[in-house]
């Protein structure tokens, strides 16, 4: 979920905040399918119903290979933000 200011944030309403929740699930069953069950992304795809794969693939998967974990982690110690600050 992005981190949205104050402001904004009292507008949402309970209704709102669940939808944002589900979208979110979505996501991350997409991307643990794909990179962590080795689910074939067509079937992912059946599963969100989405029409194209390519939605899938660009939208909701992310890479997450230990490269880019790597990666990441040189960024955020490079910025002074240590693992455990990050969920």
């Amino acid at each position: 979920m992005f981190p949205y200011p104050p402001p904004y944030s009292l507008l949402i309403t309970s209704g709102q905040q669940r939808s944002r929740a589900d979208h979110n699930l979505r996501h991350s069953l997409s991307n643990w399918l794909v990179n962590k069950a080795k689910v074939e992304p067509k079937t992912v795809q059946g599963i969100l119903r989405h029409s194209k794969i390519q939605t899938t693939l660009d939208l909701y998967t992310q890479e997450d290979s230990d490269e880019a974990r790597g990666a990441q982690g040189t960024f955020l110690k490079a910025v002074g933000i240590h693992a455990g600050m990050v969920q």
